[in-house]
């Protein structure tokens, strides 16, 4: 055992020299310094990490690309250190760069904002993100500017500043939304358990406003697909980054926005926003329900969960009948608590651009209300008011 022990005490000691070596020692090809320099920076020595990013950075022999990267990773490292100045300027160094490439360009988008999206939107975006200030010329931090028109009014609607953080590599957007909204725990069985969030943090909880939210994710973000690997990805590596900040850009970098309707949280790509208007100022009546559902099937069949759907819950709980059109499919993702069903069905349907028409079905039940389901474009007819449909109980006889 002491052996061991002494072993282990020999590879400390051996890699704490070669990040706190003199000057002299550390001289070596551009590879040997980048290297010693992450080394440094991940034992603690910022002081040595410093000196080796910055004498990278300065020297005309260093290539183009590796300089952009070292000015990155000498903002981290200034930022540690409180340089708040120094680490502003070797950032906008980077992002002025001639060597900044995809990789670098995620490199610094992760140390400012602890997200980026999966590897096919960043392809496209990458050359498109600007370098600006947080909050005008009082404030130094710089931020990220995604592309586009992004979430509005992120901090006016959660002022939530609780520090989160995360260590998560390449996970569906649509889960994780889910899990940042949603008191969770790792080793969750059924549909909550979708792969890659091995290292979700035990500790964390959604701010207390949040947790009170209902809140509906329109299925254009995640897509119809089955195939979980298909689904848009993120990676997320934030260190006690303030949560309205982490939300915020985990929406503005994958082209989301939000509606805040009283507790109702509607999250959508920014061009399906409208989609929750359709169901703006309905009274809805019939039983209250609570659900949570994290991509559970639309309609029947559907892997990977192939039995049971949402619309056939719904056909149980209001008696009315159901009639998906075959080529409907999709997944819901929802979490709601004492809402009338009818409201929920709508939701669910306007977060799927689906309407409700009269149909009459042949296996229906006499006097039962048959309703075809099925896409905006081929409504083909007069779309049902499902408010109408049930009215709540007068207050007064």
């Amino acid at each position: 055992m002491k052996k061991t022990q002494c072993a282990l005490w020999l590879v400390v000691c051996s890699a704490l020299a070669v990040a706190g070596s003199t000057p002299a020692a550390r001289a070596g090809t551009w590879e040997e310094r980048m290297t010693q320099g992450k080394l440094a920076a991940d034992l603690g020595d910022r002081r040595t990490a410093e000196e080796l990013f910055s004498g990278l950075t300065a020297d005309a022999a260093t290539p183009e690309g590796v300089r952009a990267e070292a000015l990155v990773r000498l903002g981290v490292v200034q930022r540690a250190m409180g340089k708040t100045a120094a680490s502003t300027a070797a950032f906008q160094k980077a992002m002025q760069s001639a060597g900044r490439d995809v990789q670098v360009t995620r490199l610094l988008v992760l140390a400012l904002t602890g997200v980026a999206p999966d590897r096919t939107r960043w392809a496209t975006q990458w050359s498109t993100v600007q370098l600006v200030s947080k909050s005008g010329a009082t404030d130094p931090h710089p931020s990220i500017q995604w592309p586009g028109p992004g979430p509005q009014g992120v901090r006016s609607a959660f002022a939530n500043v609780d520090p989160v953080t995360f260590d998560l590599e390449d996970v569906p957007v649509v889960p994780f939304l889910f899990r940042l909204l949603v008191t969770w725990r790792p080793g969750r069985s059924g549909p909550f358990a979708v792969p890659g969030f091995d290292n979700w943090p035990e500790t964390y909880q959604p701010p207390a406003a949040v947790q009170g939210l209902d809140f509906v994710i329109h299925s254009g973000v995640g897509g119809v697909v089955a195939d979980w690997s298909r689904w848009p990805r993120l990676t997320v590596k934030a260190s006690s980054v303030p949560w309205n900040d982490l939300f915020e850009n985990v929406l503005a970098s994958n082209g989301l926005g939000f509606v805040l309707e009283k507790n109702l949280l509607f999250i959508a790509r920014v061009e399906d926003l409208g989609s929750i208007e359709r169901v703006r100022g309905r009274t809805y009546g019939g039983p209250l329900i609570n659900l949570h559902l994290l991509t559970a099937d639309l309609v029947d069949g559907q892997p990977p969960h192939p039995m049971g759907s949402v619309l056939g819950l719904f056909h149980d709980i209001t008696d009315f009948q159901l009639v998906p059109d075959a080529n409907l499919q999709g997944y819901v993702t929802l979490r709601v608590s004492n809402r009338p069903a009818m409201e929920v069905l709508d939701l669910v349907l306007a977060s799927h651009d689906l309407v409700a028409t009269r149909t009459s079905a042949p296996d229906s039940t006499p006097g039962t209300t048959a309703l075809r389901i099925c896409k905006l474009a081929d409504v083909g007819g007069e779309a049902v008011d499902l408010s109408a449909l049930m009215r709540p109980a007068s207050p007064h006889p």
